[in-house]
């Protein structure tokens, strides 16, 4: 990004001791992917590749919502569940646009410090970049779709509003800048440090130290998933003070007299009947994510192009295979995750002697390989891939049981299958790229978003994995710290003195509303579900009326006169006796 194309050749040269492309089976030998002009990001090729990627990434947000629609029990939190992933999108396009692509997680260039409102300074990579923070943001939703207590619409907002525009641009900056103080390997592109140089000695591990996630196991999903367990944690703790208020005396482990959980966690897990979700449309959902996935892993190459040779050996160009190594990846870590959900699928059917295999925790083990697999995509070996799609849905069953065993209501299980394996998938990168065809796919990947040549210090695969752990632990304190903040403040923060000066100036009829910003109460529930739901038909017997061959027929002014006509008739016959006993039983009973 920062050198001419003649520049960054001259600066590609053997070093003593960064990484070189000797023993790999391609090399580069010119800058990949510099349009002929030399002033814009992207060539021809590589902006329709990166524009449509961003088309079909945001329409993951369809597969999100299908998934989270399965759960619903009732209209109404089916409603739910399409406004709050409406607002996602709009919240979310509001605070990347104004502050979080230039100002926060400067990707346009590291001297933007200053706000542009209301502009973007380079279109192509804000729209791309945008549905990876929108998606950080949708991924929060589907923990509380069956829960008692909702979050707010307002709350939602503001909730995709901070999270796509300061949180994920804060975590952008530190792991996917080229800033110089940031711990990403972008910084490392050749003409970002200008004392950096290979033929120096070694630097220290603090100074070479970078952490890889390359599509967001981290930036997008550990940090939707962190969001997503505080809030669930919210959720318990107004649920809790409700119980200690209407029945101090209640013992622990006891809710409104009744005993928490009591089946264990097998059978809480997977259900004797199956699961109560609506599978066509989870199915659906998860085969639209999976679709979508490849556009978000496979896109983050952000080109096609590939270098023009200028020697006189012509070396295999290493960028055209990237993305198709990175589909490969996704292919094998979602197949031997679900593979491996399917065994324990089965495994619990047998012992539960369940009616069928629950396939919701299938489709789970799915999406949980492919959170896993985002992070390293590029460069694990493919049976590194299938490991970290197998040990993904262990670390599933893992989260899940957690929140079995602390009562966390987490309906679309959040945190387990983006908190805990986005996090997995950090580790498992560290782990697994230690080989030297995935050493030279890694810097084959990164050398083409540096747009030049990429210099990364040299690494062990302890010093790797200890940097992927300390990266996993600042967006876990980062998403941790911003989210209790933020949901603190609106769990604490009263509503219905705001609703009284709505009332007071006629805007809304009087009403009354209970607790904070960030939840909704049972009983606003209960009042608002009159006008939301449909009323329930109740027969009433005294206006049946049963025809000859036909069924009860209904009730109205039509059915009661007809009515009044057949008793009278039955009254002339008593009085005529051209009526019988039977024929009086016959009518009273109709």
């Amino acid at each position: 990004r920062h050198l001419t194309p003649t520049s960054c050749n001259q600066a590609m040269s053997n070093s003593n001791w960064c990484f070189n492309y000797s023993g790999c089976r391609y090399s580069w030998n010119t800058c990949p992917n510099n349009d002929v002009h030399n002033d814009v990001r992207y060539n021809d090729a590589s902006a329709a590749w990166v524009l449509i990627a961003a088309i079909i990434v945001f329409f993951m947000k369809a597969g999100f919502m299908l998934v989270e629609v399965s759960f619903a029990k009732t209209v109404k939190e089916r409603r739910n569940v399409v406004i709050i992933k409406h607002m996602d999108a709009f919240a979310s396009a509001f605070g990347f646009f104004l502050i979080g692509f230039d100002t926060i997680a400067r990707y346009s260039s590291k001297e933007s410090v200053h706000a542009h409102f209301f502009s973007a300074s380079n279109p192509l990579l804000w729209f791309f970049k945008f549905t990876f923070a929108s998606n950080a943001a949708t991924v929060v939703g589907g923990c509380l779709v069956t829960n008692t207590y909702k979050m707010r619409l307002p709350a939602a907002f503001i909730s995709a509003f901070v999270i796509s525009g300061i949180i994920h641009p804060i975590i952008v900056l530190i792991i996917w800048s080229d800033v110089a103080q940031s711990i990403s390997p972008y910084r490392f592109c050749v003409g970002i440090l200008p004392d950096y140089n290979c033929t120096l000695a070694t630097p220290s591990f603090l100074k070479s130290m970078y952490v890889l996630d390359f599509a967001g196991s981290g930036a997008v999903h550990m940090l939707g998933g962190t969001f997503g367990l505080v809030l669930c944690l919210f959720a318990k703790l107004e649920e809790w003070r409700k119980r200690k208020r209407n029945a101090p005396g209640k013992q622990k482990g006891t809710e409104g007299g009744e005993e928490v959980h009591s089946e264990g966690f097998w059978d809480w897990m997977y259900p004797v009947s199956g699961g109560d979700e609506a599978v066509s449309e989870a199915a659906l959902g998860v085969i639209i994510l999976w679709f979508a996935w490849f556009a978000f892993n496979c896109g983050s190459t952000e080109s096609v192009e590939t270098p023009t040779p200028t020697s006189t050996t012509t070396p295999q160009d290493p960028y055209y295979n990237i993305p198709a190594i990175i589909a490969i990846n996704m292919i094998m870590a979602a197949a031997s995750g679900g593979t491996f959900a399917i065994l324990i699928a089965t495994w619990a059917q047998v012992r539960l002697r369940a009616s069928s295999i629950n396939a919701n925790e299938v489709a789970n083990g799915v999406l949980s390989a492919l959170v896993a697999i985002t992070a390293g995509c590029a460069f694990v070996d493919y049976w590194g891939a299938c490991l970290i799609g197998v040990f993904a849905v262990v670390v599933y069953h893992l989260g899940c049981w957690v929140e079995y065993r602390l009562d966390i209501k987490d309906t679309a299980r959040v945190f387990p299958v983006h908190g805990l394996c986005g996090l997995w998938g950090l580790i498992g990168t560290g782990l697994f790229v230690a080989g030297p065809e995935s050493e030279c796919n890694l810097h084959a990947a990164f050398e083409g978003l540096c747009y030049c040549e990429l210099r990364l210090p040299p690494a062990g695969q302890g010093e790797r994995l200890l940097a992927q752990i300390f990266g996993s632990l600042i967006i876990l304190a980062i998403g941790l710290f911003s989210a209790l903040i933020l949901y603190g403040s609106l769990y604490l923060v009263p509503i219905n003195p705001f609703i009284q000066i709505l009332v007071k100036i006629r805007i809304l009829k009087p009403t009354k509303y209970e607790g904070g910003w960030l939840l909704t109460s049972p009983s606003e529930s209960s009042r608002k579900s009159i006008d939301c739901e449909p009323p329930e038909i109740v027969a009433d017997t005294t206006n049946f009326v049963l025809r000859e061959g036909e069924g009860p027929v209904y009730y109205g002014a039509a059915a009661i006169e007809e009515k009044q006509v057949l008793t009278k008739r039955s009254k002339n016959r008593e009085t005529t006796g051209t009526g019988t006993t039977t024929d009086k039983s016959k009518i009273e009973e109709k």
